[in-house]
């Protein structure tokens, strides 16, 4: 195993070498980091390369890690909940007629009965995030919208596989409920985001001037949220 040093963090990664491969790529996946290069690369040009690639690196491993927190829930797994992953719990009830969740601060804890399908729990976790989002998001796009003196149609909260949310030409706002799963400055960047377009329907200059104007580092913002779009 090799690393490199990224600030406080260190970067592993191993190293597959092929006589006959032309060039020098990362591959990052569930596994890890991997190098595939040829017999004639040096380790030092090798080092030079995650160096350079490390921001790109960590955000690709960042990206698998949620994937795979988000997969199979058994004791011991981890769900995300307002930017964090949290520890879960399983507690079988021979009394229990359905699946229940409740959330502390530190972890989920999630009852079953003795017998259910997975498609029970994954729905019982989807009411979860729904009525937590219409809790959170709701009173926080009141705020922005008062703000930013604009008055959307209608918000509603429904499960999306491409957006966190959108804003039709009717200025009747969606999010995707699986928006709690980010931390708080990223959901209110989503939702500054689709309050903008109730003004503007479209992602003009204008547009982004408009929702800088309300939110100054929203290029951060943007940034960030593009590493956890596989958690939709």
């Amino acid at each position: 195993m090799n690393s490199v040093e990224y600030g406080t963090k260190s970067i592993v990664f191993d190293i597959e070498r092929k006589a006959n491969q032309k060039n020098t790529y990362i591959n990052v996946d569930t596994d890890g980091v991997l190098v595939k290069t040829n017999d004639t690369t040096t380790i030092e040009q090798i080092n030079e390369m995650v160096h350079n690639k490390q921001k790109w690196i960590s955000k690709k491993l960042e990206l698998f890690k949620a994937i795979a927190i988000n997969r199979d829930i058994t004791t011991g797994s981890r769900l995300y909940y307002m930017g964090k992953s949290y520890y879960v719990e399983m507690f079988q009830d021979e009394s229990a007629k359905t699946i229940t969740i409740n959330f502390t601060h530190s972890k989920f804890h999630i009852t079953t009965p003795p017998k259910y399908r997975d498609r029970e729990l994954h729905n019982t976790i989807e009411s979860f995030y729904k009525q937590k989002a219409i809790e959170k998001i709701t009173p926080l796009t009141k705020k922005w919208a008062k703000n930013m003196g604009v008055t959307p149609e209608h918000v509603s909260f429904r499960y999306s596989k491409k957006r966190w949310g959108s804003c039709s030409g009717a200025n009747r706002i969606s999010f995707n409920y699986h928006l709690v799963k980010l931390s708080s400055s990223l959901i209110e960047y989503v939702v500054i985001h689709e309050l903008a377009h109730v003004t503007l329907k479209n992602h003009s200059k204008e547009f982004w001037k408009l929702v800088h104007k309300h939110m100054r580092d929203y290029k951060v913002k943007e940034e960030k949220i593009r590493v956890f779009e596989k958690l939709i």
